[in-house]
């Protein structure tokens, strides 16, 4: 009788660890990354995008030279450039807003070329990371660029770069250089002024007008014919 009542609760706690996980798988929600600005030539799995379009974590993203992608992540960001030449994925995207804190999971894949962002303070416990071939820097409240060679700069807040087993701390003014695996000042032009884009030229062609429905702080400007 003592081994069934211990069976029975044994049970009890196993269906009760069983409610919890699938109220916090319940509680997430996925994010998007929607598009604000297109220069150039911009491709996700394959296809043409335009303004407005959502994009979705594990779709691709491409762009071609002289190109340039502006994304408003909401919970996630709230703000993404994707500069030329680049192949970028959305490994994750998701925010749960159930507990005492929201906890928000970003992670971003870069394969080639280059993303800069701003990052909004988040929970002790949500994440933002970005992988590239050499390394991953967990960023937080941030202004950052990350290039697919290891480069990470920092123009406010700081980042946590892991390189090579080994974890060095780049903060606002300072850039991670890979080359010599030291951190060092940072001599890199900002690339994310302050003014939302009026305009932009389309993956279709021609120039549309853009009026966002979002904040977008930071993103690039994207004038016609550039």
């Amino acid at each position: 009788m003592k081994q069934l009542g211990s069976f029975s609760r044994l049970a009890g706690v196993a269906a009760l660890c069983a409610l919890v996980a699938n109220l916090s798988l319940a509680a997430a929600e996925t994010g998007k990354a929607e598009i604000t600005g297109i220069k150039g030539s911009v491709t996700v799995d394959g296809q043409a995008v335009k303004v407005g379009d959502a994009i979705k974590p594990g779709q691709q993203i491409s762009t071609g030279a002289a190109s340039k992608l502006d994304l408003f992540l909401g919970e996630n960001g709230p703000t993404l450039v994707v500069d030329a030449n680049a192949s970028v994925t959305f490994d994750e995207l998701s925010f749960d807003k159930s507990g005492a804190e929201p906890v928000i999971t970003t992670k971003i894949n870069v394969k080639a070329g280059k993303v800069a962002g701003y990052v909004k303070k988040t929970s002790s416990q949500s994440k933002y990371v970005i992988q590239t071939p050499t390394t991953t820097a967990a960023i937080r409240g941030t202004k950052y660029q990350v290039t697919e060679d290891g480069t990470v700069a920092v123009w406010e807040g700081s980042v946590s770069v892991t390189y090579r087993g080994n974890t060095y701390e780049v903060s606002e003014g300072q850039k991670f250089d890979p080359s010599i695996g030291a951190v060092v000042a940072n001599d890199l032009p900002n690339p994310l002024p302050s003014q939302v884009s009026s305009t932009a030229t389309s993956a279709l062609g021609g120039t549309v007008l853009i009026t966002p429905t979002r904040p977008n702080p930071g993103a690039s400007e994207i004038q016609p014919g550039q």
